[in-house]
């Protein structure tokens, strides 16, 4: 492995856990936090945040893309393959919080006496 392929991988390495630190984990605090109160303003504000994490996601893929693209000559194809999955992860946390703020979003609407069918 070269130099130039260690630094490709760090770059993207860093740009994952950036992402993790910066919209994964505080998404799911808002989502908790949501859980625990069960009111329309907290489930707001962790819909509202979730809507931004899911776009930068998408430009923290597209920069990842971009990058390893550029670089695919010095990239092996295992490297690829772990970026493809680590990203792909990400995605499918952010989907989960989707599931489960649709989920509390039913039960706060039901509390409040808010019909399904209505």
């Amino acid at each position: 492995m070269n130099n130039k392929t260690m630094d490709t991988v760090n770059i993207v390495n860093t740009l994952i856990n950036s992402f993790h630190d910066i919209w994964h984990l505080p998404a799911l605090q808002l989502v908790n936090k949501a859980w625990r109160e069960r009111t329309p303003s907290a489930l707001l504000e962790a819909i509202q945040y979730t809507e931004e994490a899911i776009t930068a996601l998408e430009h923290w893929n597209a920069a990842v893309e971009h990058l390893v693209q550029m670089n695919g000559d010095t990239v092996t194809v295992d490297q690829a393959w772990r970026i493809a999955n680590d990203v792909e992860e990400l995605a499918l946390a952010m989907e989960h919080i989707t599931v489960e703020l649709g989920e509390l979003a039913i039960q706060i609407a039901e509390a409040h006496g808010v019909s399904q069918n209505a």
